[in-house]
């Protein structure tokens, strides 16, 4: 069981900061960004055979990708600390990744198995590169941050403007809806792609490479707000877009979900049991995650209130009333409206959304 001019001053300490958080966990290698295009398998799913618990003479051997933040470490720290993953016959072995386009390109590669990616990632699985089979959270932590000395003070001032974001990713989600919020398209301002940890050095340099305004997540971007100090302006967040959907998912290589459903069951199983625990004890969730997500249990707490966290018998009327389906159809939409795939390009919510775990799993709820 795991139990598991002064611009540069302020630079200097972040990058400080953000150096000694990255070291709390271990990078795996570089990936491409981009997953490849796969085409959907037209074999069923086969149905997950209950097991008896006491029938585990060797555990199954699962690679699981998670995200050092509050939403991609809590529930799997909550699962080890209580021997969750344990009672169904589970050993996991950890990935860390950032975002969800090299994630997803890892998965397809089959370099691993089941992963934690956030809202702005699911078009790759509404592609059809890979299977979403639980949700975890509905995340209200991405923010656009304009620099005031840029001349930005509404949504409207970016034409024109520099905007640092990891394309394809939640931050870059949001972009695309405050955009048209405000008016604007993607040809009306510069998007320059550029991966989350390293947004910050972007918005607080004061060189040629320096841009004028970011779109990412928490907690990059309170550290963001903090270095800037009165040149910060927030522009957007979710909440803004409360018709929108952002819900953050687990997803597995849809191969794996092929000829392993026991196993993907019973990760689900264990899963859903820690959601269901993480939603009524919070705190204490944020304190086991501590070292898993590199981040102090305080920096924790404070994004609490920054998603939704289901409880069990919520999480049973999400996947039995089909509310979570269309909560992935409506998310479907805005990334196509983004121009993040095509109509074309989406498969049916049904080929993409393997139901049969998460209702199996919330049956007793």
């Amino acid at each position: 069981m795991r139990n598991t001019h002064p611009l540069s001053v302020k630079i200097f300490a972040l990058l400080l900061i953000l150096a000694v958080t990255a070291a709390c966990a271990p990078t795996p290698a570089a990936v491409p960004t981009t997953a490849p295009v796969e085409e959907p398998t037209s074999a069923p799913v086969a149905e997950p055979t209950p097991v008896a618990a006491d029938s585990c003479t060797e555990p199954f051997v699962v690679d699981v990708i998670y995200h050092p933040t509050i939403g991609g470490t809590t529930a799997l720290a909550i699962a080890d600390a209580y021997g969750m993953f344990e009672e169904e016959c589970l050993e996991l072995r950890y990935q860390r990744f950032t975002a969800g386009p090299p994630e997803i390109a890892a998965m397809v590669a089959g370099r691993a198995d089941i992963g934690f990616i956030g809202s702005g990632a699911a078009w790759l699985a509404f592609r059809g590169d890979v299977n979403i089979i639980a949700l975890d959270n509905i995340a209200m932590t991405d923010e656009i941050v304009a620099k005031k000395s840029s001349g930005i003070n509404t949504l409207e001032d970016l034409k024109g403007k520099t905007i640092g974001a990891q394309v394809g990713a939640a931050g870059d989600s949001l972009l695309s809806l405050a955009l048209a919020k405000a008016g604007l398209t993607r040809e009306d301002v510069t998007i320059i792609n550029i991966d989350n940890n390293n947004l910050a050095a972007a918005i607080l340099s004061t060189g040629t490479d320096s841009v004028d305004a970011i779109a990412g997540w928490q907690p990059g971007t309170t550290a963001i707000m903090t270095a800037l100090g009165d040149d910060a302006i927030k522009l957007a967040t979710n909440k803004d877009f409360p018709e929108a959907s952002f819900p953050s998912t687990w997803v597995a290589n849809k191969d794996f979900v092929q000829k392993n459903p026991e196993i993907v069951q019973r990760f689900v199983n264990a899963l859903t049991k820690a959601q269901a625990y993480r939603a009524e004890n919070m705190q204490e969730a944020s304190e086991w995650a501590s070292q898993l997500s590199g981040q102090p249990a305080n920096d924790l707490y404070s994004q609490i209130p920054f998603a939704i966290w289901p409880t069990g018998p919520e999480l049973k009327a999400y996947y039995h009333d089909g509310s979570f389906a269309e909560m992935l159809q409506t998310l479907a939409q805005q990334q196509i409206a983004g121009g993040r795939i095509t109509e074309a390009e989406a498969k049916p919510i049904d080929e993409v959304f393997i139901d049969t775990f998460a209702k199996n799993a919330t049956a007793d709820y």
